[in-house]
């Protein structure tokens, strides 16, 4: 059947379209059409999103919206409520009761904390209430009372809580230890706001049947963990932690004892410099001994480094992080630079550019695993920022910890800093770069190609990847310095880009006996057949090559020859 109007569209499909829109957009536009749109708009079959904030016209907004709260209270799925002139205004018109027998979501955007504290109790009436969001904007200093309203909420199963105020470090939260008939149905909570250790266990105490539970360790005050009854949460699989003030490795470990849980994914962040979380063989006990049933671990912890500021540096037994116990996790580690951070990080391992063949499956090994460490460089002049630390100071310091196989640079580069760069990483076999500024062809300096002479033979780098190339003169360098290359992988504009540059590099390798570049791949925008075509024929009448196979996967085009 043919489609000419908009009337001619299903229910279901309209349906699948107010998915997207808000309640009072809903209205605006198709209240009044016609008897066919508003029925659908009174079916129980449609759940309505209402967001109240300023963005529309208010008369039209303040008319729309109470036409809901009136005629489709019973169909309003969720409520999004900003903090703006209208909020007292929208607020009396309307009383929560349980005929809001579908709300299942109520976010609190800025709302000041005299708002919230009123509005609070009148929501345990709602009888599907699972989900709620809070971001406060106030200089309320406790938060006590605000959790109690929010552990009365009987339905609840998931709590979002973000407090801002102008000294975050002095939020307190006074609240007694829960009895039994104070628990909470959490099971998801999310805590973002400052929040000491005996704090954590006292709003725990409200939710034992937590299964996720994040929040930041984010105060001035001092607590003596070792004091702090355990915390009794047997179902809590998932742990996020970000330390912003001061927790050793120490009391990491004795928290994680007094959580009494099954974690099965970890994820911490810290920016808190003991350089214990840096000793794997460390890690790998406390893991084995303390979370057995753990799956997934994601770690992050930067290392700052300044001037007259004594940096720690790691002393241990060097490339611990690629033993059995890591690798058979599939756990990699990863290192990043960027203005005055080193950050380390663990995640699982996940696929790279450069570990494809022209079939598009992987080709990694156990032995290529235990190769995996990357540095990534955002920044790779610091000496414009300070006077005595240079980019050697940060890759120094993560060679003392592990052997770096691959590099990234997301920064436009100079070949002399890409040189020094390189010599300082011999072991470096795949190269990610931005952009490389080089000067013309042949016309490097006496002391540049004497530099050149001494890198070449310990350069090791195979495989080379541009992000962002302007001119074949990058690629001549790249060439250049790295003279092992067999693979090269350029992202392009579009179709007419990658064939200029194949026609260029194909002539380049035609006058160079010795080339080992075997594969050259570019990145296209919805690369297809006919542009495989166009460039094996370009090929073919320009006489570049003969034994050559081209296809292409996906948004990639592979030329690859022997």
């Amino acid at each position: 059947m043919s489609i000419s109007s908009i009337e001619d569209l299903s229910n279901e499909l309209f349906y699948d379209i107010f998915e997207y829109l808000d309640a009072c957009k809903i209205y605006y536009a198709f209240s009044n059409l016609n008897y066919r749109f508003q029925q659908l708009i009174n079916s129980s079959s449609l759940l309505l999103k209402l967001k109240l904030d300023d963005s529309k016209s208010e008369k039209i907004f303040m008319n729309n919206y109470q036409q809901i709260l009136h005629l489709n209270k019973g169909q309003i799925f969720s409520i999004h409520l900003w903090t703006s002139k209208n909020t007292n205004q929208i607020i009396s018109t309307f009383t929560i009761d349980s005929s809001f027998n579908c709300l299942e979501s109520f976010v609190f955007y800025a709302i000041k904390s005299d708002v919230l504290i009123s509005l609070l109790p009148t929501l345990t009436c709602l009888p599907r209430l699972f989900s709620l969001t809070i971001e406060i904007w106030s200089n309320i200093k406790d938060l006590g009372n605000i959790y109690r309203l929010i552990f009365n909420l009987p339905k609840l199963k998931y709590i979002k809580f973000k407090a801002m105020e102008s000294n975050d470090f002095n939020i307190t939260i006074s609240l007694p230890i829960a009895t039994n008939e104070q628990i909470s149905s959490i099971e998801h909570l999310i805590i973002e706001h400052p929040c000491a250790f005996d704090e954590l266990s006292a709003i725990t105490s409200y939710t034992p049947h937590l299964h996720h539970l994040k929040f930041l360790s984010l105060t001035n005050r001092k607590v003596n963990i070792r004091r702090i009854k355990p915390m009794i949460l047997p179902n809590l699989t998932h742990l996020s932690i970000h330390i912003y003030r001061k927790m050793s490795f120490n009391v990491f470990e004795i928290f994680i004892s007094k959580l009494n849980s099954k974690i099965k994914i970890l994820s911490l962040t810290t920016i808190f410099e003991d350089i214990a979380y840096l000793d794997a063989n460390r890690w790998e006990n406390f893991i084995l001994t303390k979370l057995p049933q753990l799956e997934k671990f994601h770690f992050k912890y930067s290392v700052y480094l300044a001037e007259d500021y004594q940096t720690p540096i790691y002393v241990g037994q060097r490339d611990q992080f690629v033993s059995s116990f890591w690798l058979q996790r599939g756990w990699i580690l990863g290192i990043e630079i960027e203005i005055e951070n080193i950050i380390y990080s663990i995640r699982p391992y996940q696929k790279r550019w450069y570990e494809y063949d022209t079939e598009h499956k992987m080709i990694n090994t156990s032995d290529q695993l235990s190769k995996s460490i990357r540095l990534s460089l955002d920044e790779v002049c610091p000496e414009q920022w300070t006077k005595t630390i240079f980019i050697n100071d940060y890759i120094n310091h993560a060679l003392a910890l592990t052997q770096i196989y691959h590099l990234e640079i997301y920064a436009k580069i100079f070949t002399d800093k890409l040189m020094e760069i390189l010599r300082l990483l011999p072991g470096v076999t795949t190269l990610k770069i931005y952009s490389l500024s080089v000067l013309q062809q042949g016309d490097l300096s006496d002391d540049e190609i004497e530099f050149l002479c001494i890198l070449l033979p310990k350069n090791q780098i195979k495989k080379i990847c541009f992000d962002h190339m302007k001119n074949m003169n990058e690629v001549y360098m790249l060439t250049l310095i790295c003279s092992r290359i067999n693979h090269l992988q350029i992202k392009c504009i579009n179709y007419m880009h990658a064939q200029l540059l194949t026609g260029l590099i194909l002539t380049e390798i035609k006058n160079v006996s010795n080339s080992l570049l075997r594969l050259l791949c570019f990145s296209i925008p919805e690369a297809h057949d006919e542009m495989i075509e166009k460039l094996e024929k370009m090929i073919d009448d320009k006489n570049l090559r003969f034994d050559f196979t081209i296809k292409h996967v996906m948004d990639t085009i592979y030329l690859q020859w022997k």
